[in-house]
């Protein structure tokens, strides 16, 4: 099915009062994280009743979608890859790599980072991909990297997110922050005493070490 008609049916889920919170809670206004992102306002739920009534959609109409101007078209794009990875991993991260340009935003990223890029990685057990990303000058490419290791995570390999998150200390944004302690706290809810250590060893930023340390909270 032509992308047109997918993206027709997101924008009848649509809403102009959504779509005007979307802008204000993902920045899209100048000097915004997301500057001149476009929503219409649909809700995730039905984005993902959109993806699955279009499983069958094209590698090529997915990567068009990922590239389309609307937010929601590709959210959609990158819940279609998710399911593809499970059949044709390396069709899917070739298109995930050659368009990180389009995943810019946090949502864009948590959705898939960890079952596309991560995923990749750690079955592959290789963490250079990672590594490269980590080092860019783009901040979602940096969130890319920090939330792929919540695949290692799950599977009891915590180092990775470590190494990381030390490695992100100094990062000016704090989305990578939240991102960093959010990993940290996933970490600590399997090896509490190595997520304290990391934070009794370093000066973290204050949200990070504050999300890091939710999982402490919860506890007591």
């Amino acid at each position: 099915m032509p992308i047109k008609n997918i993206i027709r049916e997101i924008e009848s889920f649509g809403n102009p009062s959504s779509a005007k919170q979307c802008e204000r809670f993902f920045q899209v206004g100048p000097g915004g994280y997301g500057y001149g992102d476009k929503f219409c306002g649909a809700s995730v739920p039905n984005l993902r009743k959109v993806a699955e009534k279009h499983s069958n959609t094209s590698f090529g109409e997915i990567e068009k979608l990922l590239q389309n101007s609307l937010h929601e078209a590709r959210f959609v794009a990158l819940v279609l890859l998710i399911e593809k990875f499970k059949t044709a991993p390396e069709e899917v991260i070739h298109i995930y790599f050659s368009n990180t340009r389009f995943i810019n935003n946090w949502d864009l990223v948590d959705v898939a980072a960890h079952r596309i890029c991560g995923a990749y990685c750690q079955k592959n057990n290789g963490t250079d991909i990672i590594w490269k990303l980590a080092k860019s000058d783009n901040l979602w490419e940096n969130r890319i990297a920090v939330v792929s290791s919540l695949a290692f995570i799950r599977n009891g390999e915590l180092q990775l997110t470590i190494d990381l998150c030390e490695h992100f200390l100094n990062h000016p944004h704090h989305l990578i922050h939240k991102a960093c302690g959010w990993m940290l706290r996933e970490v600590g809810k399997r090896d509490t005493n190595l997520l304290l250590d990391f934070i009794n060893s370093h000066k973290l930023p204050g949200i990070m070490k504050s999300y890091a340390l939710e999982i402490i909270r919860k506890s007591i």
